[in-house]
């Protein structure tokens, strides 16, 4: 009889350690299902926070990348706007020379073998006139090809100085083309590098505010789920959607009262609705004569 009330006596005291071990591996398990749940809650905020930060970025590019395609569509117009008014000046210059007159100015001694052939020949004397003719033509040649080679000297000298004067002014546009391409692309460097940096910095701030809201959620989830009886007086007392969001931030609300409760939203107590309602019945109106008939 005593072995058998022995063992009854430490069944009796095994199984209140046995819920009580049962209710501490619930408890653990519990939260660390909530830290779980925060973790993911976060997790998402920091994936939307990227996803927006890697949208702008691609808006960007984009934006960018329209502006310099704009840019390289403005600059290309402009060096073939400027060849053209090139090929228009020269081929004015050709037309220019070929309105010029071919003649050439004749020599003095040219001059003076012509008096001296036509003399020669009103005199009769035909042979030596025509001996200095055959100077006189000889020398016209000879002016003439050296005319020629002159003008055509002048006239390419002329040339290589408009087409140096046009390649000057080309090379100073596509100089300063490419000055002002580079100055654009430093300017998106400079931009993309302020978004990245700005994005960084915003995710470093995320991280810290979630680093600090999960040590004040792992806290508040602690200490809720060690006092099951005051986290069920919060509930009633409380919105458990607002409890739950506290909890979530750390911040849980002041203890309630005992016999508070929660009733959710109402109407004040002293509130009256119109029309003289009550109970949900409307009050029959009074006649002229029944207000003015004295009780």
């Amino acid at each position: 009889m005593s072995i058998e009330s022995n063992a009854k006596r430490k069944g009796s005291m095994w199984r209140p350690k046995k819920a009580r071990m049962k209710y501490e591996e619930l408890r653990q398990k519990e939260e660390i299902r909530q830290r779980r749940l925060v973790e993911q809650a976060q997790i998402h905020e920091m994936n939307e926070v990227e996803q927006a930060q890697k949208q702008q970025f691609l808006e960007f590019s984009a934006a960018w990348d329209r502006y310099m395609a704009d840019y390289e569509s403005t600059a290309y117009m402009s060096v073939e706007r400027l060849r053209e008014q090139h090929a228009q000046d020269f081929a004015e210059f050709q037309e220019q020379l070929r309105k010029q007159p071919p003649g050439c100015k004749q020599s003095k001694e040219l001059l003076e073998l012509r008096r001296k052939q036509q003399a020669l020949a009103k005199l009769g004397r035909y042979k030596e006139a025509n001996e200095v003719k055959k100077q006189a033509d000889d020398l016209e040649k000879w002016e003439q090809a050296k005319n020629s080679s002159e003008v055509h000297d002048r006239t390419r000298r002329q040339e290589e100085r408009l087409r140096a004067a046009q390649q000057k002014a080309l090379a100073a546009l596509l100089k300063r083309i490419q000055r002002d391409r580079g100055e654009q692309i430093r300017h998106r460097q400079m931009d993309s590098q302020r978004l990245i940096q700005r994005n960084k910095n915003l995710k470093a701030d995320l991280s810290k505010k979630q680093h600090l809201e999960f040590k004040r959620a792992d806290g508040a989830i602690r200490s809720i789920l060690s006092q099951p009886e005051q986290a069920q007086r919060l509930l009633d007392e409380n919105d458990p959607t607002y409890v739950a969001r506290c909890a979530a931030t750390g911040e849980l609300p002041l203890w309630p009262d005992k016999g508070s409760k929660w009733k959710g939203a109402s109407l004040p107590k002293n509130y009256r609705p119109p029309g003289d309602i009550a109970g949900g019945r409307v009050a029959p109106r009074q006649s002229a004569i029944d207000r003015q008939t004295p009780r």
